[in-house]
């Protein structure tokens, strides 16, 4: 996010994904490699992944269309293919980021918060990149389930007339 907005000091999505116990399952690992979820495109449950072995860290586990996978593209030895196991029923919460642009009406701010809050999500920080006139570009970090919860939440909030944009910030 820094090299989008590097005057703002927001905490990074991948600190939100860094949890010790790893509590996600992945199919494709060995028994006992350990993992950590890339901040860099800060993959979520239910997104199609891939992981990157590196010798002594475990496994990075990264978006197929991250684009730090490019710097991999001459080492096919590292890529592993993994997925999630759905079957783990336990659910887990991720924080995910998007950013909003808004338009400047009374009441605007509160029926996005509302549509997050009513679509089962939980907005764990929120901040004003750009505010203008007629408009507002805001940073939302939200606590998610999985990447089916995050498309609903967007969905819902793309249907909202006071959103003019949005999209889901990566990394």
């Amino acid at each position: 996010i820094k090299k989008i907005y590097p005057e703002y000091n927001f905490i990074p999505v991948s600190k939100f994904n860094e949890n010790i116990q790893n509590p996600i399952k992945l199919k494709g690992l060995t028994a006992g490699m350990s993992y950590h979820l890339a901040g860099c495109c800060s993959p979520l449950k239910g997104d199609n992944i891939v992981g990157i072995v590196t010798a002594g860290i475990g496994v990075a586990v990264h978006t197929v269309d991250c684009e730090t996978l490019l710097s991999y593209q001459n080492y096919p030895d590292r890529w592993i293919n993994i997925s999630w196991d759905l079957s783990n029923k336990l659910t887990t919460i991720s924080n995910a980021r998007i950013v909003v642009v808004l338009k400047n009406k009374t009441g605007s701010l509160g029926k996005v918060t509302t549509l997050i809050a009513n679509n089962n999500g939980n907005i764990s920080n929120i901040n004003f990149s750009i505010r203008k006139i007629d408009f507002f570009e805001i940073l939302i970090d939200i606590e998610v389930r999985d990447a089916k919860h995050l498309e609903n939440i967007i969905a819902a909030l793309r249907m909202e007339p006071a959103v003019s944009s949005l999209e889901r910030l990566k990394g």
